[in-house]
């Protein structure tokens, strides 16, 4: 009985306005006291850190702010290069499928020259004209140029239907 009558007492007291007016005052006396000695408090331990070399709260604080921005900014980076990346691979890919069918026309255009060399060639001695020989050697050089020129450079993007319409050309 004796534990209610005090938990009922001060239940009491702790809600009545006498109460809270008087904390608020204690609180407000505290604060106002306490305040120079925290800022005294504050200003020795910075000095003390700054003599060990050692870093105060504030630039902890925000040097790990700085950190935070730029682990957010190597994150997107990382995926704009990902995005980059995955946007490269069918180029590259379809780089290479160009490349190979340039070598194949390359080789076949070449053949085929060698072939017309070989039926000149056979012709009778009459027949072929000193003239023809000097072109044909002039056209077997410029081929070989040209050759050089597309494997040493990119070969040139082109529009999709622009390779059948070269077959329906010939």
């Amino acid at each position: 009985m004796s534990l209610e009558s005090w938990s009922r007492i001060m239940i009491d007291l702790v809600n009545s306005e006498a109460y809270s007016q008087a904390t608020s005052q204690w609180l407000d006396t505290y604060l106002t006291f306490s305040q120079p000695f925290q800022r005294v408090i504050e200003t020795t331990m910075t000095q003390v850190l700054a003599g060990l070399n050692m870093p105060t709260r504030t630039e902890v604080t925000n040097l790990a702010g700085r950190l935070t921005n730029v682990e957010v900014r190597l994150d997107d980076l990382d995926a704009k290069l990902d995005d980059i990346d995955r946007a490269v691979q069918p180029l590259t890919a379809s780089k290479q499928a160009a490349d190979s069918n340039v070598e194949a026309r390359l080789n076949d255009l070449d053949t085929r020259l060698d072939n017309i060399l070989r039926a000149i060639k056979a012709l009778p001695k009459q027949a072929a004209d000193s003239n023809v020989e000097a072109r044909l050697n002039d056209l077997d050089a410029k081929l070989a140029d040209i050759q050089h020129a597309i494997k040493a450079k990119p070969a040139p993007k082109r529009a999709a239907g622009t390779a059948a319409k070269a077959k329906e050309a010939r």
